[in-house]
């Protein structure tokens, strides 16, 4: 049976992101996985921030909030640079299903690890692809 533990690293989508900001279950596995490196890429990671003022209003929740909780959140930030020799890999993979997910595939290419997402783009594409909710089960 998979644990918690037999990760050590995982590529993060924006989607358990924005769930642990809001105080969602996204949030424990952060908070009580603390023998897991958890990455994203800058992509994403602004991708996050550009939502956070929706999801202020949508949840009446200060923005400054959303901020301070994302900024304790323990994640590693990768630049392009780190992922780009995967880049045309990664398209060749995702761009049909969803060309915004072209940069979290190529991290975790490069980092040869599974992706933590609740989104289907990711499936059959010969990584292993974990949602919020297979987390909580473990």
């Amino acid at each position: 049976m998979t644990t918690l533990k037999n990760f050590e690293k995982l590529a993060v989508d924006a989607n358990p992101i924005l769930s642990a900001i809001i105080g969602g279950k996204a949030r424990a596995v952060f908070l009580k996985a603390d023998n897991i490196s958890f990455y994203t890429t800058s992509f994403n990671f602004r991708e996050v921030e550009k939502y956070i003022p929706v999801l202020s209003a949508k949840k009446t929740i200060p923005p400054e909030d959303l901020y301070l909780a994302l900024s304790t959140l323990p994640l590693c930030v990768c630049d392009e640079d780190f992922y780009k020799t995967e880049i045309q890999n990664a398209k060749s993979l995702i761009e049909q299903k969803d060309p915004k997910d072209i940069h979290l595939l190529a991290l975790a290419l490069k980092l040869k690890c599974s992706v933590w997402s609740n989104d289907k783009d990711f499936d059959d594409l010969g990584i292993n692809i974990y949602s919020t909710l297979d987390f909580i089960k473990y």
